[in-house]
């Protein structure tokens, strides 16, 4: 096998391990953060007035098939709302109109392409009307004297009971389809069948095994949840929960320690313990507090990995420093690449200038030991951070991944949606990592430019050949994982190469001042 296939497969297999890798770890959501992610992504199909009167002015902008109903046991009424084209619509209070429910709407969808028929539209509003009754039972309220706001605040606080059961994520879920399908005057023609709700759970457990975003050290309102972008309230993620998840020692170490700085650095950027609630999540909502976070904890981060692999990190440096004694030594062997007598002299004269200088040429290794779960727990840490996922810089949530902000191309030419701050971010991460790659490279090259060569050395060039492979491979892996990954990593990934480039050039500008010498 060709050595370029070699490195191309080793290098796939790296990237496959890391993506593996990086999705064990675990997820801080508990059953009762799902439930209301799920509810901030399906909240039902009822909007709420306070008189008769509101909501027949609601109905006039919308179709014939659109209705209204008195919420049993108090003064509210119900609009269950219908565009069109027949899909439920629910007034979104922040662009003030209605507006499709897209995630149950691609439910039904769904479950027509899977053979399953659509509930009636009475079962979608009697399911609200059972959610909005629980959910008043577990504040502890009653739904009599009753309003609007109040409406929304307690579905804000517990409509997560629709889903959350102390046993499993669906318990409730199914309790009161049970009761529904007793209930309604048409029974189970009427309601959910055993194949629409099968094909509802998927879709929405896929919703919220992608949102990950459960890691607070800081009890509150976090994230940016369905098209209404709607936070949810997360409990507090203790160290001792970390220990517990997943295989415990990447969590424990790495994950919980990375967002909780995240989480501490972002919230005393936005005011701390003298702001206010409303003044934190203002400034959460503009995402500056979470970018300069994540410059601090990128910095630190990277320290920390240069704390622990500075004499590999140094013995690298050396190595650059006698690539002019190493490049004479491989003049003197022009043919080791084919000569097995030359190679074994070749690699015993590199071996001796190694050992004159404390040089360990596999010191390499230490560094990937120490970055490879570093990585995967920075990985898991911008996955889990419930703070990232919170408001948006220009535009681009933090927890979104810029592939998926790539794709989704409505409202170009705009910045609505964060597109062109994705390009700009995977453009400038790309270019940062390039640098930092080869500019140490490029002045490697040219403390041996001078150096007179006798002949060719094929050792030599395959070796450069070689190098130059792995290099341009892990930049390409890098970028890819980039595309895949939440903008936090890119962020991440774009300072920590502008720290990785200040760090070598400062190195490299200390040995040059030592005029090229080399302590022992």
């Amino acid at each position: 096998m060709k050595r370029v296939h070699k490195i191309g497969l080793i290098s796939a297999g790296l990237l496959a391990i890391t993506f593996v890798a990086s999705a064990c770890t675990a997820s801080f959501c508990t059953t009762k953060d799902k439930s209301r992610i799920l509810f901030a992504v399906e909240p039902g199909v009822s909007t709420y007035y306070n008189t008769e009167a509101d909501a027949d002015a609601a109905l006039a902008t919308l179709d014939s098939r659109s209705f209204k109903q008195q919420v049993e046991g108090s003064n509210v009424w119900r609009v269950v709302g219908k565009d069109s084209e027949n899909n439920f619509a629910m007034y979104d209070y922040k662009q003030a109109q209605f507006v499709k429910l897209t995630q149950l709407e691609g439910i039904i969808k769904n479950a027509a392409n899977n053979g399953a028929y659509r509930p009636s539209d009475r079962y979608f509003a009697a399911m609200d009307q059972k959610v909005l009754v629980k959910a008043f039972e577990t504040a502890g309220k009653s739904l009599t004297e009753t309003n609007v706001e109040e409406v929304r605040s307690i579905l804000s606080d517990y409509g997560y009971v629709k889903y959350y059961g102390e046993n499993n994520l669906w318990e409730n879920y199914d309790a009161l389809n049970n009761q529904l399908a007793q209930e309604l005057p048409l029974g189970y023609d009427e309601c959910a069948s055993a194949g629409f709700i099968s094909v509802y759970k998927s879709n929405m457990d896929s919703v919220v095994n992608a949102n990950r975003s459960c890691i607070t050290v800081i009890e509150g309102s976090y994230g940016n949840y369905g098209q209404f972008h709607e936070t949810v309230h997360l409990e507090k993620v203790t160290w001792g929960d970390a220990w517990h998840k997943g295989g415990a020692v990447i969590e424990g170490l790495i994950v919980y320690p990375v967002a909780w700085m995240v989480d501490q650095f972002a919230y005393m950027i936005a005011g701390g313990a003298s702001a206010g609630a409303d003044a934190i999540n203002s400034a959460y909502q503009s995402g500056i507090p979470q970018l300069l976070s994540l410059l601090i904890v990128t910095v630190i981060v990277r320290l920390f990995i240069f704390l622990v692999s500075f004499r590999s990190t140094l013995s690298q440096q050396k190595m650059q420093q006698l690539q002019p004694e190493l490049a004479k030594i491989q003049q003197k062997y022009p043919n080791a690449n084919t000569n097995a007598a030359q190679k074994q002299r070749l690699a015993e004269e590199q071996m001796k200038l190694y050992k004159k200088y404390h040089i360990n040429p596999f010191s390499q290794l230490l560094v990937l030991i120490v970055q490879f779960p570093v990585f995967i727990g920075v990985w898991g840490a911008m996955t889990g951070s419930a703070v990232l996922s919170t408001g948006s810089v220009l535009n681009l949530n933090l927890s979104a991944s810029i592939w998926n902000t790539l794709t989704y191309t409505d409202g170009l030419p705009s910045n609505m949606h964060g597109w062109w701050t994705a390009l700009t971010l995977i453009i400038l991460m790309s270019v940062a990592q390039f640098l930092a790659m080869k500019i140490p490279q490029w002045l490697a090259k040219r403390r041996t430019k001078k150096i007179a060569r006798l002949s060719k050395n094929p050792a030599q060039t395959q070796q450069t050949r070689t190098a130059n492979i792995i290099s341009y491979v892990m930049l390409i892996m890098i970028v890819v994982m980039g595309f895949t990954l939440p903008a936090a990593m890119g962020v991440y990934w774009l300072i920590g190469a502008l720290v990785s480039l200040a760090q070598s050039l400062i190195i490299q500008f200390i040995f040059a001042k030592k005029g090229n010498k080399i302590k022992k």
